[in-house]
């Protein structure tokens, strides 16, 4: 009687493990990858014991129940392999750790004849499961987090776009790459385009055009203008107002870890290099952001005159005869803009610093709720950036994501807004029709107003937003239920949630917020701290 509830017991944790690999997969690609071995593993081991009752069989048994709760206490006690975050606490991991549980004592006393010899066995099972936390731990460095083409509950493929533009991503020579990343435990190195490495004098060249105003033809407005530092590169704003005044249809993106995402915009799945995306808010017309459009040789020729960035240009490009260029002025913005990385929240300090007092109970809680099947939050905010539209130098497969949350539905027919349909504007697929790039949340707590045009005011308007599962607008011209928009993502569902437990994810989604990144004088507007340093004392 033991033996067979030992054998469903693992053949019930395999097919847990079995069902739930895709969204393993979704959190930590290795981690699914492992898990679903695991899952088949656990499966043909129940038929064969089934049949062939072996004293080896039944060592492989605790072994592949013990052992394996074994890792998993280590992952959440000590450290994780192959993920960014914690494994959430929720149905399939206590369904699978119970029936491991239940399984490894179920062997363990299943054979009377020989007792202490199952015990000993019980002990090596236990053994394997520190080494394959250890192995985990040592083979992680081999197994990179890199993108994959995620799908809903419903089989619908979310159709991740890959374009050829990503080739000019080639890798860069890195005895050209002298600048000092500093990244934080856990991140890997951006990616870079390989005529454009990074150095300190590229960065800090890019940071002194970055805060210019002299870079718009009208001379009101910087890159800061709409990228304040103290709000994480954001504005407040539910849409940016360009240098001409004139307002635009989406909300302005934060450039935090900018360098990683897979897509640089809410909706083009082509502009994935830097040095393209910046010829939109410099060159573009459609709005007019910067306005340099037709102003070209007088909006260069300030930074030609300029002695200063006449010795920064020559220090940045030292090969080049005349270095004052559009090219190269695009290029050190670009490279500023990699350098904006952030990555020492409260949440960093937890998992990959090591002190388990950085975060809350609260802020756990809410943690283990984002990362619940319930929730579904983390299929489009996973890995070290909590958006899985996510690149970097060592990415295998390129990712574009872009996803429908139900937050327009006009007429009932799943239309957006005029002029801001998302991905729709580029392919002119209606199943693109509100599609947009899933933004990282880091910071998220200083980015508000959010959503892609601004439309939701707080963070807990948004997480009520996703309760509802969409959006429904009772009246005016956008009116429609968003809930029931047919292009709606399946990860977009809707649930229910206790008030404790909303403000538990708000804590959480706080704990995201990097003081050091936003104060950090490295990309703070040099020319304040030039002007301080020659006021008089008072």
């Amino acid at each position: 009687m033991l033996r067979i509830l030992a054998i469903g017991c693992l053949l019930g944790a395999g097919v847990v493990h079995l069902v739930i690999t895709p969204y393993h997969y979704a959190h930590a690609p290795a981690h699914g990858l492992f898990f679903g071995l695991l899952g088949i593993v656990q499966v043909v081991w129940a038929g064969v014991f089934w049949r062939w009752p072996t004293s080896a069989l039944r060592v492989g048994g605790l072994t592949l129940s013990g052992g394996v709760v074994v890792l998993w206490v280590l992952t959440q006690m000590v450290a994780i392999p192959f993920a960014d975050q914690p494994e959430p606490i929720d149905w399939s991991l206590i369904a699978s750790k119970a029936l491991e549980l239940a399984g490894f004592v179920t062997l363990v006393l299943g054979n009377s004849l020989a007792c202490q010899p199952i015990v000993r066995a019980g002990g090596v099972g236990l053994g394997v499961g520190v080494l394959m936390w250890g192995g985990g731990l040592g083979g992680a460095v081999l197994f990179p987090q890199y993108g994959h083409t995620s799908h809903d509950h419903t089989g619908h493929d979310h159709r991740n776009h890959d374009h050829s533009a990503e080739s000019a991503y080639a890798d860069v020579d890195l005895a050209e790459e002298t600048y000092d990343w500093q990244l934080p435990e856990g991140f890997p190195l951006p990616a870079v385009p390989d005529d454009n490495p990074m150095t300190e004098e590229k960065v800090e060249l890019g940071r002194f055009l970055f805060y210019d105003q002299r870079l718009s033809a009208n001379q009101t407005q910087s890159c800061s203008a709409c990228h304040f530092q103290e709000i994480a590169f954001t504005d407040a704003k539910a849409q940016s107002v360009g240098s001409t005044g004139e307002s635009h249809l989406r909300n302005s993106p934060t450039l935090t870890n900018v360098a990683y995402n897979a897509t640089l915009t809410w909706s083009s799945p082509t502009l994935t290099e830097l040095e393209r995306q910046l010829l939109v808010p410099v060159f573009g017309e459609f709005p007019h952001e910067l306005g340099v459009s037709g102003h070209e040789d007088e909006v260069l020729q300030r930074f030609i005159d300029d002695p200063m960035y006449q010795e920064r240009f020559a220090q940045a490009f030292p090969d080049e005869d005349d270095p004052v260029t559009w090219s190269n002025l695009v290029k050190v913005l670009a490279s500023f803009s990699r350098a904006l990385i952030s990555g020492n929240a409260p949440y960093d300090q937890y998992v990959y610093g090591g002190d388990k007092s950085a975060l809350s109970p609260s802020a756990i809680r809410g943690l283990n709720l984002f990362l619940s099947e319930e929730l579904e939050c983390h299929h489009c905010h996973n890995g070290f950036n909590f958006t899985n539209s996510t690149r970097h130098r060592n990415t295998t497969f390129k990712n574009t994501p872009f996803e429908n949350t139900g937050l327009y539905n006009i007429d009932g027919t799943g239309a957006y807004p005029r002029g801001n349909t998302g991905l729709h504007e580029i392919t002119g697929d209606p199943e693109d029709m509100g599609r947009f790039r899933p933004p990282t949340l880091r910071n998220i707590e200083l980015t508000g107003p959010y959503m892609h045009d601004g439309s939701i005011e707080t963070l807990e308007d948004v997480i009520r937003f996703y309760e509802d599962g969409g959006r429904n607008i009772t009246s005016g011209p956008h009116a429609g239920d968003g809930r029931l928009n047919p292009n709606k993502s399946g990860f977009v569902p809707g649930f229910v949630l206790t008030d404790q437990e909303r403000a538990d994810i708000i804590e959480f989604l706080e704990s995201l917020t990097d003081e050091q990144f936003i104060t950090d004088p490295r990309f703070s507007d040099p020319f304040v701290v030039e002007s301080e340093a020659h006021t008089p004392d008072r």
